[in-house]
């Protein structure tokens, strides 16, 4: 084991940056974007909390690796946050919502704050890393360490916002521990056809196929030309205007100068593997969709992860699709992309035009109170 790592085999890595060189790329999957160090290095700069990074080692080797940032009231990102997502579940009527939050918080959502969110903050497939030699243990070391954390801060809970059903090593781990679960979403991706958009519409009914035809035919008759491109500086005021139009539309706290400041972060840290499907009305950008490229262990797959649109321009142009799907299909195809993930939300829309889906669950803790003084441990989760 490293010098830094305790004597439960866990190690605690303060800032992305340090992940490389802890081995953290070795326990990575094909679809572990969202949780490898570059995109982290995004997530410091932009979630406006504090991160922790914990790797479990056995004889100086990582096995297994879990994300935590600490969630109150001062961060935006609603769709991960414990409370809002029980909120929104509530507001749904989801059967087990009512009983987690009386189980976990007495039936008080704010009381699930502030809350350590581990297992990655971004919008699907919440889990933790593992190699193949990881074993139950390792994963348990992880969730203890988190645990203690949390307790130690004075968080009123531990939250993994959004775990698949399919990866039941976790499930049965948190189940087992007395986690609480309420389903938050389903996460959709699309398996991308080699001859792209052409291959896509081909491949659905004749109903779905004359609908989607019209809907093209009617941006062109309404001048949108939607091209997919690298996500340069000079885009980024336009395309910061636009993701906060769709914010404020979802009740999510948003500025302009904010989302322009963070897509501009991803463009300078991300590169050209963050590229933007564009949709210009005589000129004009009226919407976009911006796509990660992760090409780890051989295999390329793209990742949806922000859009936004100028709803007055757009009126009924059916926009979204188009650059969600349409053109980034021809694109990904070319590149040599199998899958376009979808991410949650619009389910029922996204498995019409062949998407695959799985359901996600939000597993709550309730982290009991030490008695003593609470401020100097909330304070930005230190």
């Amino acid at each position: 084991m490293s010098p830094y790592t305790g004597p439960d085999g866990v190690r605690a890595i303060a800032e992305a940056a340090g992940l490389e060189a802890a081995g953290w790329d070795s326990l990575l999957g094909a679809e572990d974007f969202f949780q490898t160090p570059r995109w982290l290095t995004v997530q410091e700069h932009n979630s406006g909390t504090a991160m922790d990074f914990l790797v479990r080692e056995r004889e100086g080797t990582p096995v297994a690796g879990l994300v935590t940032a600490w969630a109150d009231t001062s961060v935006a990102w609603l769709l991960a946050r414990p409370d809002a997502m029980l909120r929104r579940a509530l507001e749904q009527e989801v059967p087990e919502a009512a009983d987690v939050l009386r189980g976990v918080a007495g039936g008080d959502p704010d009381r699930l704050l502030p809350s350590l969110v581990c297992g990655g903050r971004h919008l699907g497939r919440t889990r933790t890393l593992a190699s193949p030699d990881a074993t139950g243990e390792d994963l348990a070391a992880l969730l203890d360490r988190a645990e203690e954390m949390a307790a130690e801060r004075g968080a009123a809970t531990v939250c993994f916002p959004h775990v698949d059903v399919r990866d039941t090593a976790l499930v049965t781990l948190l189940e087992d521990r007395g986690y609480r679960h309420h389903p938050s979403d389903h996460y959709a991706w699309l398996d991308i056809p080699p001859g792209g958009f052409e291959q896509f519409v081909d491949e659905m009914s004749a109903h779905r196929r004359r609908r989607v035809r019209l809907e093209r035919r009617a941006l062109a008759e309404a001048g949108v030309e939607v091209s997919v491109e690298p996500l340069t500086q000079r885009l980024c005021p336009r395309l910061g205007q636009l993701d906060a139009n769709l914010l404020r539309k979802y009740g999510n706290p948003a500025s302009d100068e904010g989302s322009a400041r963070m897509i501009g972060r991803i463009a300078e840290i991300m590169g050209d593997d963050v590229l933007v499907s564009v949709a210009r009305q005589r000129g004009t950008i009226i919407g976009f969709g911006m796509q990660l490229r992760s090409r780890a262990r051989g295999e390329e797959q793209w990742y949806g992860h922000r859009a936004g649109f100028d709803y007055e321009a757009q009126g009924k142009l059916p926009l979204y699709y188009d650059v969600l799907y349409y053109e980034v299909l021809d694109a990904a195809a070319k590149e040599g992309a199998t899958v376009l993930h979808a991410g949650i939300g619009s389910v029922a829309a996204k498995l019409a035009r062949g998407c695959k889906a799985s359901e996600q669950r939000s597993y709550l803790l309730p982290v009991p109170r030490s008695g003593g003084p609470d401020d100097d441990r909330k304070e930005n989760g230190r």
